[in-house]
């Protein structure tokens, strides 16, 4: 190490500049670090440099490797409004880099397509909290960006941390928002926010090459785009292409956004991921059960955290346009929750809009997100799930479904004891609705004159129920979607 350091100096001595000993683009001015755990502070310098990383009373260092890339990581820290240093070294001369205003707490990644990037302005009660200033609650917002091969770089002015606050406050999404607000009156932490998300967006196009290479059934995926980048067709060219699959141009191509949005992020250290995406996916619901656990499993390999906790917004109900399939797709995605450890499902078919895909009440969805964390990453007292078929029997003339996740007994939203949104069919398949009401704590009992000997039920199963579903446990939580039919094993 003496040979190098003497090295560097002669270089610079001879007049021969030296690359600057930097962090990565997102540390900077007023970051949040994740408490409780390992945390990963990397950057970039000349390739064989020795640097040495400070903070709160911790020293690490490390070589920058062939490419001039170093990583190293503190051990825990403990949860600190404390605005402190975070400080970069180099061991080849006096040059150094410190961040001030450094805090320590709970840092989640929120990401989907537009519902996880309408901003507080375009919700409910959204003009409210764009006028407070909640100095516990920290963001960044990533760029928009698509395209490959990857053709820019993120700079921290890109990657800029943010104080909740009038001005900065139009950026977040709503949902993220309201997560982080419920999340830091739990815990009482500082809360950082990573918001990446880009509306229109396909599952496949936040999934790496390999993920996708790796299953068979989505590898024409990635066939496509290696064919398009191999093409020579010009930017124009695509662009008069109505074909988006390998389109290397479009924000909707597969791998696009993991590359230009997700890889500059790996491997920040953050508690988990909160997820609101599949209008993309809808038109491929059984497609989806195999692409959006393979997203999962690929993100926790990429950042090395195998039980990451990953927690996602089932579709909310919605009428307007050709969505035949949105049923099917909240099946595949409650699929996912059901199949892929230390994942959970937020509802939100009781907060849609029939003719607005971007429903305004947002605020049900990022508290609904925040009691899975709460009750799963932070042991918290609380209710986390709605409603959720158990069992059916059946009785003389009617059907009786007892629910899970009902122990304080179920309601309505209206106060009524008649329930909407059920529905029976007999052996031809073909459903009626059915009347329903509670009866008692967790059952609901369900009569229907059109179907004598009824085989299957199901519950807002439809991209738009009508009249909306009313169904909810104690704690306001709505009942899940499902279809049940007595002849399946």
């Amino acid at each position: 190490m003496k040979k190098q350091i003497w090295v560097g100096l002669f270089l610079l001595l001879a007049g021969i500049a030296s690359a600057e000993v930097r962090f990565a683009p997102i540390f900077n001015d007023g970051a949040v670090l994740q408490c409780e755990m390992k945390v990963n502070v990397w950057g970039s310098a000349d390739p064989g440099e020795k640097v040495l990383v400070s903070f709160a009373g911790q020293e690490k260092t490390a070589v920058a490797d062939d490419t001039g890339n170093w990583l190293v990581q503190l051990d825990p820290l403990k949860a600190s409004a404390e605005p402190r240093t975070l400080t970069v070294l180099s061991s080849l001369d006096t040059r150094h880099l410190t961040l001030s205003n450094v805090v320590v707490g709970e840092v989640w990644l929120a990401t989907g397509q537009s519902n996880m990037a309408v901003p507080l302005s375009a919700t409910d009660n959204g003009p409210d909290r764009l006028a407070k200033t909640i100095p516990e609650i920290r963001f960044i917002k990533v760029p928009q960006a698509a395209g490959l091969p990857v053709k820019k770089q993120f700079t921290p002015a890109d990657l800029k941390w943010k104080t909740f606050e009038p001005g900065p406050n139009e950026q977040i999404a709503a949902v993220a928002f309201y997560f982080a607000e419920k999340i830091q009156a739990e815990t009482g932490r500082q809360i950082g926010i990573i918001q990446s998300s880009y509306g229109g967006t396909p599952c496949q196009a936040w999934t790496p090459e390999w993920a996708l290479d790796a299953h068979p059934e989505l590898k024409y995926y990635t066939d496509a785009v290696r064919r398009a980048l191999s093409s020579g067709k010009t930017k124009a060219e695509w662009l008069q292409d109505k074909q988006d699959i390998g389109n290397p141009f479009s924000q909707k191509t597969a791998t696009t956004l993991y590359e230009n949005m997700i890889r500059p992020l790996i491997p920040y250290t953050a508690r988990g991921i909160i997820w609101y995406q599949g209008e993309g996916n809808a038109v491929k619901p059984e497609e989806y059960r195999v692409l959006f656990p393979a997203m999962i499993d690929a993100w926790r390999k990429a950042w090395n955290r195998p039980e990451w906790p990953f927690y996602f917004v089932q579709l909310a109900a919605y009428g307007g346009r050709l969505h035949d399939s949105w049923a099917d797709l909240r099946a595949a995605q409650a699929f996912t929750r059901d199949t892929v450890p230390h994942t959970g499902m937020a509802l939100a078919i009781d907060c849609g809009e029939k003719e607005n895909i971007h429903p305004r009440n947002k605020q049900p969805v990022g508290e609904r997100l925040a009691r899975l964390a709460l009750a799963d990453v932070y042991t918290k007292a609380i209710a986390a799930r709605g409603p959720t078929f158990q069992s059916l029997e059946k009785l003389s003339g009617k059907l009786r479904i007892i629910f899970k996740y009902s122990e304080n007994g179920l309601k309505t939203s209206n106060g009524k004891p008649e329930v909407s949104g059920f529905e029976v069919a007999g052996a031809d398949g073909k459903f009626h609705l059915a009347q329903a009401r509670i009866v008692s704590g967790n059952m609901v009992e369900l009569t229907c004159t059109e179907v004598a000997v009824p085989i299957s039920v199901r519950y807002a199963w439809t991209n738009w129920p009508e009249p909306p579903v009313t169904l909810q446990n104690s704690a306001g939580l709505p009942a899940e979607p499902f279809l049940h039919s007595r002849n399946k094993k």
